[in-house]
């Protein structure tokens, strides 16, 4: 691992969340995907009270998780959830009950994150011989597109993300993936003497 490969991985860490500060700042598009509560005081103090612990919530489920459930009232709560669910709501809630101050955190957090990825991506990207420079930047493209859109395709099939969010998501991943592969496929791979684009 030579300086070229630390700096190409921490100067793609950075343009990624650069462009996600961009997206998530300056973009109105992935507000334009989300809901509020008509009262969202109210609903806090309802989750306050019925989710004891932070974590993932969904509903109904009718007690499936409940402990020491034979398999004939498991099968029957199962059945319940089931026709709960077809009637509605449905509901896929991530519940954080303690506060959180500020940004700082999670953008140092994000920024290591991407970082690492970058630095896996270029690994991959080298294990690619003779792309040309528009090559390997489509070769990070694709790939770190793929990845994204599995996790949100995954969540719009089974959650019920809505349809606008996941397809904002991956367009936004995939653009962010584009700025790291620039940089990568600038600085982290040795030049070819016979770049061609694999087909």
């Amino acid at each position: 691992m030579n300086t070229r490969f630390i700096l190409a991985g921490v100067l793609a860490g950075i343009a990624m969340f650069a462009w996600g500060a961009v997206s998530h700042m300056f973009l109105p598009w992935h507000e334009a995907t989300m809901n509020t509560f008509r009262d969202e005081d109210l609903v806090a103090e309802v989750l306050m009270k019925e989710a004891p612990h932070s974590g993932i919530y969904v509903a109904p489920m009718a007690g499936m998780l409940d402990e020491g459930l034979s398999a004939d009232e498991s099968d029957r709560r199962m059945q319940e959830a089931w026709d709960k669910g077809a009637k509605g709501p449905n509901i896929f809630l991530s519940f954080h009950r303690e506060g959180k101050d500020g940004m700082a955190a999670p953008m140092i957090l994000d920024f290591a994150v991407l970082s690492l990825l970058a630095f896996a991506m270029l690994l991959l990207l080298r294990a690619v011989p003779n792309l040309s420079f528009t090559g390997k930047v489509l070769f990070v493209l694709i790939v770190g597109t793929l990845g994204m859109a599995l996790v949100q395709i995954e969540q719009w099939i089974w959650w019920s993300f809505s349809t606008s969010y996941v397809l904002v998501n991956i367009v936004d991943g995939a653009i962010r993936w584009a700025v790291g592969g620039v940089v990568l496929a600038k600085l982290g791979t040795p030049r070819d003497r016979n770049p061609v684009i694999r087909r």
